[in-house]
């Protein structure tokens, strides 16, 4: 078979790991996953402590490429879906109906964060939801950061708690209190 990413090399039969096989491009490095062979892997497996929620963790350790254009599956041809695997980094792995192709250093990365024994849960709408809610929410984070700076928004982030802990009634006064331009005046 022909590597799906670079084009120019050939996958040939390897082991990603111990009892595990796998087709390896001889010269991008990338790997051919077939459906069957990663499931009959992960049933051996002893669930891995993912370390999804860490948030900063840096992975620029890893040499791990990412593949950014649509890919076809080495098998059927047809495009393959890309799946982010983390909210907080970039590469996302490649799908298709008979296998994953993962870049170079993807699988290390994958290990790493205790995510290779789960990516059948990767591949599920609500875990892909869960991360475009994740990016949209650091994305309102850093621009409010920005906009009010550290200790600001820091406050401002104590006072909408302290709010939100308010009966229904008290926090509209309390809101009142706080918009009105002079709230000890009799006019309005």
């Amino acid at each position: 078979m022909h590597c799906t990413s670079c084009k120019t090399g050939e996958l040939i039969p390897s082991k990603i790991e111990a009892n595990f096989k796998a087709h390896t491009c001889n010269n991008c490095n990338g790997h051919w996953i077939h459906l069957d062979d990663y499931f009959g892997w992960q049933k051996k497996q002893t669930p891995m402590q993912a370390v999804v929620d860490d948030i900063n963790v840096e992975v620029d350790t890893i040499d791990a490429d990412e593949t950014k254009q649509a890919m076809l599956c080495p098998e059927s041809s047809a495009i393959m879906t890309k799946f982010h695997i983390f909210s907080d980094i970039e590469h996302k792995l490649d799908w298709s109906e008979k296998g994953i192709w993962l870049d170079k250093g993807e699988w290390e990365l994958l290990k790493e964060k205790g995510v290779a024994d789960k990516l059948n849960q990767i591949f599920t709408d609500e875990y892909q939801k869960n991360i475009r809610e994740e990016k949209a929410r650091n994305t309102f984070e850093q621009k409010y950061l920005k906009q009010f700076g550290e200790e600001n928004y820091s406050r401002l982030k104590f006072v909408r708690s302290w709010l939100h802990d308010q009966t229904d009634e008290d926090r509209t006064m309390m809101m009142a209190f706080l918009l009105t331009a002079d709230p000890y005046s009799a006019n309005k």
